[in-house]
């Protein structure tokens, strides 16, 4: 019992090592945002939002506020609540979608944090600035198969904010189309830009489910994947997982 139980210590120090090494490489490749081990006091878990959505409770809500102002001061008019909506939602998962995407497009990892090993740190501009994972609270295995990484990441990703997605209630109507679609534009999105890190060629982007509604600020208008454009559209339900050009 006594060496089984050394065995398994060696080897949670082995995978702790591993994600640290994974989570470098992805740092490397991302343009904006850090991917860390680093933990710090602004650290905020993705497993505290969803026991708090557990709980009942609208643990983004104070992120959505503190956007709203900021675009209200930024642009001087009122904002509507849908924008700071849409924009926390693909925000949040974001911060899932990233760390599993270029982990499975950059090598032969499926890395899978746990909600409790996840977290984000907000900048300035109060999008995640910082993701944080911690390598003792995350899963790591090699798969030599990319499609399959893929889609082993996509399954994960979406099972770690469903729950939130599914609780989402920004006081706003949010119809399950622009919910869901956020979730698959995310994965998509996440997935084009790890490619395009790896230095594969992506293509134009294809258009959105979701709309993030950004056009309705002021000298602002649509992006090009927008759905307003009336281009071909990709099913929500789709599987991006196995088709890297995204949004």
């Amino acid at each position: 019992m006594e060496q089984q139980a050394q065995t398994q210590s060696v080897r949670a120090v082995q995978v702790a090592q591993a994600v640290r090494h994974v989570v470098s490489v992805v740092d490397r490749a991302l343009p904006f945002t850090t991917m860390t081990t680093e933990t710090s006091a602004a650290t905020v878990w993705f497993g505290d939002v969803v026991a708090h959505v557990r709980a009942g409770a609208d643990p983004l809500e104070p992120w959505r506020d503190a956007l709203r102002r900021q675009m209200r001061d930024r642009h001087d008019v009122p904002v509507r609540a849908h924008i700071p909506a849409a924009f926390v939602l693909q925000w949040a998962c974001e911060v899932a979608a990233t760390p599993m995407a270029y982990a499975a497009v950059l090598g032969p990892w499926v890395l899978v944090p746990s909600a409790a090993g996840l977290g984000f740190e907000p900048a300035p501009g109060l999008y995640p600035a910082r993701i944080v994972v911690d390598p003792d609270r995350a899963s790591l295995e090699e798969d030599a198969d990319r499609t399959r990484r893929l889609e082993r990441g996509r399954t994960a990703y979406r099972a770690l904010v469903s729950e939130v997605v599914a609780a989402y209630a920004p006081g706003v109507k949010m119809s399950s189309r622009q919910r869901w679609g956020v979730v698959e534009d995310v994965w998509a999105t996440a997935v084009r830009l790890a490619c395009g890190a790896a230095g594969e060629s992506v293509g134009p982007e294809p258009t959105r489910v979701s709309c993030c509604f950004i056009y309705a600020l002021p000298g602002m208008r649509e992006c090009a994947a927008c759905p307003r454009h009336g281009r071909t559209v990709r099913s929500a339900g789709s599987n991006a997982g196995s088709d890297p050009p995204g949004p």
